[in-house]
């Protein structure tokens, strides 16, 4: 038998939210693994001089791995989500005559599809600033030293 308020059911929009940003979060990350490894093949062996376009190469690599973890953070936000909307309702389920267990079970709904929105708009510049970042810098991630290294004698 439940709580004299009744049971609280999970958030259907938050949950129909999330089931479909979970996959797009899911293939950004298998993206941003496929293109870190595709700098990181373009590297070339360690040499003196002509280093520009490595230096290129890295920061383009270590603009990859913050965003790898910064998407990472998305899945991990899902998860705490519901860990602590489940303590929530665990919460207003037991004390059902303390208001505010049940508001913050709301609270926590409004806050996630607040967050779920934020992270739709994230993976939308995710992939503008990595397209931009690789064309404006295409050159010299796959020619880091470029053509003229025959000339030198």
């Amino acid at each position: 038998a439940g709580p004299p308020c009744g049971p609280i059911a999970s958030n259907e929009k938050v949950d129909n939210l999330i089931k479909e940003i979970k996959p797009h979060i899911q293939t950004l990350k298998e993206k941003l693994n496929t293109v870190s490894m595709w700098v990181q093949l373009q590297i070339p062996r360690i040499e003196d001089g002509n280093n520009f376009g490595v230096a290129v190469q890295e920061k383009v690599f270590e603009l990859l791995t913050n965003t790898r973890t910064k998407i990472e953070g998305f899945q991990t936000q899902i998860t705490k989500y519901y860990s602590e909307r489940g303590d929530a309702v665990a919460k207003a389920s037991k004390q059902p005559h303390v208001g505010d267990y049940r508001q913050l079970v709301h609270e926590l709904d409004q806050h996630q599809y607040c967050e779920l929105r934020m992270v739709v708009l994230e993976i939308r510049n995710t992939y503008a600033v990595l397209f931009d970042v690789i064309s404006k810098n295409y050159d010299k991630i796959k020619k880091p030293r470029g053509d003229c290294k025959a000339l030198i004698y």
